[in-house]
């Protein structure tokens, strides 16, 4: 076995139906007195950010509501000044991916100062990847998920900047210190929206077991994560109001994101990552499009993982080569999209063909490209990319 590092964050899960009822005690326990809650528009008139405010009373002395989908460097910015005039303690993230990559860019923005791009990682293609040090104390946060892209459990982060191009970061810092998993305030989002965010959870698993950082504590995590997002999926689209199968599709989520806490992402996440800051699809509906052909892309390179994936997704692989494996997980995860109703195609999510070039060209400058097993040219990424249209 070669050597590995792990890391593991300063983070509290609470998981159970009503939890956020007990987010008064638990911010108090974090010395946190002049809360901001950070939402979208539509996730700050749920059920979740309703139980939210009822908890927090007046421990809550701000809200910042217009986090827009693939939140932007001018939104954070906004959101960071008005937290600094607000003299704001701690953030409370509602919602998906865009409430809690603001919240973390905003910590990162009011602790380290400047500008929120001069604080993004860089990867300059074949193999060089720079990862900016961001050691200055953040504000804490709390994160109350109520899709299963699990940005809440990262340290990872994206914020789409003026061209386009999704700018990436990485701090330990900013890794939610509580995080509220209540499947019961959650009971309103709609089961398309958990199917194909989902598939960005199952995509972390994936990615994970063959990322050039795997390590054998990652791989456990990542064949769990599988199984019960697998299971629990389909569940919850058969019918929306089993809670008991989205709170473990919330705990599957929250598993990926420990998964991607250390093995990273790959080509997969890099491609995503335009697709819905140049391309405009939800990220959630990007990964369901595109998981399959990422794994056939890296089918040579990974198919001992791949093969191990399979067995978690159900595939019956007793005496077939790692290959042949390989290729039943992408058989399994294609039936599971058609399972669960998710988009197949780029074109039926309404991307415009002509922005393929753009979009392998931008993949190119995206760590995911780094941590895949397979070093990928931008022909390669734009073919990837047709495949998927």
């Amino acid at each position: 076995m070669d050597g590995f590092q792990y890391l593991s964050a300063r983070s509290k899960l609470l998981c159970r139906p009503g939890a956020i009822a007990a987010l008064a005690e638990e911010a108090a326990a974090l010395g946190t007195r002049r809360l901001m809650l950070v939402s979208g528009s539509r996730s700050a008139r749920g059920d979740a950010a309703q139980a939210v405010r009822a908890a927090l009373g007046g421990l809550l002395a701000a809200e910042w509501t217009e986090i827009p989908q693939h939140s932007g460097v001018d939104a954070v910015t906004a959101l960071a000044a008005q937290a600094h005039e607000q003299r704001i303690d701690g953030f409370v993230a509602v919602g998906g991916g865009s409430a809690s990559d603001s919240a973390k860019a905003a910590a990162i923005l009011l602790a380290e100062g400047g500008t929120l791009q001069e604080h993004a990682n860089v990867f300059y293609p074949p193999d060089r990847y720079l990862q900016k040090v961001l050691p200055a104390p953040k504000l804490p946060i709390i994160a109350v998920p109520t899709t299963l892209s699990a940005a809440e459990v990262t340290p990872g982060l994206g914020i789409r900047d003026a061209q386009g191009h999704k700018l990436v970061f990485w701090d330990a810092n900013v890794v939610p210190r509580l995080i509220v998993l209540d499947a019961a305030a959650c009971a309103d989002v709609p089961a398309s929206l958990l199917a194909s965010t989902g598939m960005n959870a199952l995509a972390h698993c994936v990615e994970g077991m063959y990322s050039r950082v795997r390590n054998p504590i990652s791989e456990g995590l990542a064949l769990q994560g599988i199984r019960l997002l697998h299971a629990a999926l389909p569940r919850v689209v058969a019918n929306a109001a089993d809670t008991e199968a989205r709170e473990q599709a919330l705990v599957g989520a929250y598993v990926s994101g420990l998964v991607i806490s250390n093995a990273r992402v790959g080509i997969h996440h890099g491609v995503c990552h335009g697709l819905g800051s140049l391309g405009g699809l939800a990220h959630g509906v990007a990964n369901s499009i595109l998981l399959p052909h990422a794994m056939r892309f890296n089918r040579l390179a990974a198919s001992g993982p791949l093969a191990l994936a399979a067995q978690a997704l159900g595939a019956d692989t007793p005496g077939l080569t790692p290959v042949q494996a390989a290729d039943a997980a992408i058989t399994e995860v294609e039936a599971l999209q058609r399972r669960i109703g998710v988009p197949l195609r780029l074109r039926d999510a309404g991307l415009d063909r002509a922005l393929l070039p753009r979009l392998a060209h931008g993949a190119m400058s995206d760590r995911g490209l780094y941590f895949n097993p397979r070093l990928a040219c931008e022909a390669e990424v734009l073919e990837l990319l047709e495949a998927a249209w």
